[in-house]
């Protein structure tokens, strides 16, 4: 008998140790790098097209904003990039951006993440770490 009870204490300290296995960071959940990068690429390209939102683009370069956006949403979501670009207030002081404008790119944001089978839990998590940007973005 003491033969078992020697066997079983390890077992069950062994158990005692292990530990839960992380969840994954919503980058990963998201789909990474791949997916971030089609989401930011079509949501630009939708938004910087519409008459009510284009003039906000004019004259910029759109592969360079793409890539940023990729970037600094990457990071927003735990993925290991790196943005490289300005605050959200100071990129976006003098669009003179309207909450309407705000809200047609949360929008496309929003149907471009469904479009691409982001699920619920996800969207919503990026939504709520980008909504508090609406301050620094919106200037009406």
């Amino acid at each position: 008998m003491r033969f078992n009870t020697m066997m079983v204490i390890p077992l069950f300290c062994l158990g005692c140790m292990m530990q839960p296995k992380p969840e994954a960071s919503l980058y990963q959940r998201i789909g990474g790098l791949p997916m971030l990068t089609r989401i930011s690429n079509q949501t630009l390209d939708i938004v910087s097209k519409d008459p009510k939102t284009s003039r906000s683009f004019e004259g910029v370069k759109m592969k360079t904003l793409k890539e940023s956006l990729t970037n600094f949403l990457c990071v927003k979501t735990g993925g290991d990039c790196v943005y490289e670009g300005e605050t959200m207030h100071k990129s976006h002081a003098d669009l003179h951006i309207t909450t309407a404008e705000f809200e047609l790119m949360v929008d496309v944001l929003r149907e471009r993440l469904d479009v691409n089978g982001v699920g619920t839990r996800e969207k919503n998590e990026l939504l709520k770490i980008l909504a508090p940007m609406k301050r620094d973005i919106v200037t009406d």
